[in-house]
């Protein structure tokens, strides 16, 4: 378990490893490409599960995105590892760095593999070197965030913390318009959310054990809302949107409840925020 880090004179911001954050993000940019041009073979599992029918189609997109996600993953690694202040005898601390670079290459992998080649090859392009850009600033970020004291910590902070959102509100946007069953949708949104929790509840410093908990708590029950959801016949973006809500609330009580901040006057201003954000989602929902 690691404790807070004690307070220090503010340290001068520490610039991640150039050289192996181009290897990997040119290695990413690589692969992403690939999927634009190579045509890759899906294979259809049909499995019974509870006495219901049910199937799963494997592309060749997702081998893919493990592989892109399995390589960002150790790259992440070695460049936080670079990090003086890096917590090095906690690995799981390592581990949750790697989340959500990770699950931005998963999130545009699966994008892109949706892209008509011949139609929108410029703008898969233009999306595959936003991407990149979009990764070096994320990973960048992450590893000025490893420092409390850093001067350049808050702003690195809430940079992350938008990119998580932004993650967020694609990914799943992207599966529920899928329109997939409760039992495969339900379990993909969970684990994303709960992902993505373990970095945003990373700033907290909170005990191990804490910190995953309440990522796991956020992940079952943003897939219980999921579920819910499903019955609801709602476009993709707003669909997405909704989830967003309710895992910015989720996050942002836990968050709160780690601080010690967590009083009456913050879960009105939650369910105020949330509340509000329901009604206009609504408000602008196409008729």
């Amino acid at each position: 378990m690691f404790e807070p880090v004690p307070p220090r004179a503010p340290t001068t911001n520490r610039v991640a490893p150039l050289d192996r954050l181009s290897l990997l993000t040119s290695l990413v940019l690589v692969g992403l490409t690939l999927t634009l041009i190579l045509d890759l073979p899906t294979q259809r599992v049909a499995f019974s599960f509870l006495g219901s029918e049910a199937s799963l189609t494997v592309s060749g997109a997702w081998v893919i995105a493990i592989l892109l996600a399995a390589l960002t993953a150790a790259g992440v690694n070695a460049i936080a590892r670079q990090h003086p202040r890096v917590h090095l005898a906690e690995r799981w601390y390592i581990f949750i760095l790697w989340l959500l670079p990770a699950t931005v290459v998963v999130t545009a992998t699966m994008l892109l593999s949706l892209a008509d080649v011949r139609a929108y090859g410029l703008y898969a392009l233009i999306l595959v070197v936003f991407v990149g850009a979009f990764l070096v600033a994320v990973i960048v970020g992450e590893y000025i965030t490893i420092d409390l004291n850093d001067r350049w910590y808050s702003a690195a902070r809430l940079a992350v913390n938008l990119a998580i959102y932004l993650v967020a509100l694609i990914l799943f946007a992207t599966i529920y318009n899928w329109k997939l069953r409760s039992l495969f949708s339900s379990p993909a949104i969970g684990l994303a959310a709960g992902l993505l929790a373990l970095e945003l509840l990373r700033s907290s410093e909170a005990e191990f054990w804490r910190t995953w908990l309440y990522s796991a708590v956020v992940a079952l029950v943003m897939a219980e809302v999921v579920w819910a959801l499903n019955y609801w016949n709602l476009p993709a973006l707003i669909g997405g949107a909704f989830l967003l809500i309710f895992f910015y609330a989720l996050t942002g009580l836990a968050q709160q409840y780690l601080w010690n901040r967590l009083t009456v006057i913050v879960l009105v201003e939650f369910t105020l925020i949330v509340t509000g954000a329901i009604a206009l989602l609504f408000w602008l929902r196409p008729t």
